[in-house]
């Protein structure tokens, strides 16, 4: 999976926070029951769903005074919120069992150098080198996706 992060495809912020205190909503039907599950303030738990329900434009839970019903889009949102937290767990989970010391490490520099010097001046030294005085585990990334730690 790719992510485009061009500022021209843009998307609005979405709060996991949010989304984590909707799964409750949705999942107990009930603000005051997710709000003990999670230990907040119901206010603060009608907040969070008043948020999403500005970003999407659109109503996700009917309320009544004794229980919340999901609408369409917010069954879809629930869905989706459980996945996307249980993968956000799992990540979680698998990067801390991860041992450090058996991953291979990346380069330990990268040079730049400007156009002119790359076509015509060999043998000069690269205008800048990054990384140069970091410790090697600052260095060290994910080669798959072209990062490094700290970047």
């Amino acid at each position: 999976m790719q992510i485009d992060v061009s500022t021209s495809h843009a998307q609005p912020m979405i709060d996991l926070n949010d989304l984590r205190i909707f799964a409750y909503v949705a999942s107990l039907a009930s603000f005051s029951s997710a709000a003990e599950a999670l230990q907040i303030h119901k206010s603060s738990v009608s907040r969070s769903v008043t948020r999403l329900e500005a970003m999407f434009q659109a109503p996700l839970l009917q309320r009544t005074t004794r229980k919340v019903v999901l609408t369409p889009r917010g069954l879809a949102l629930k869905l989706h919120c459980v996945e996307i937290l249980s993968r956000i767990t799992e990540t979680i989970g698998h990067v801390g069992q991860l041992d450090e010391a058996s991953q291979p490490l990346a380069a330990e520099s990268i040079r730049i150098t400007s156009r002119a010097r790359r076509e015509g001046a060999a043998g000069r030294k690269p205008l800048r080198t990054l990384g140069a005085g970091l410790p090697r585990r600052a260095m060290a990334g994910d080669r798959a996706h072209g990062t490094r730690a700290g970047a």
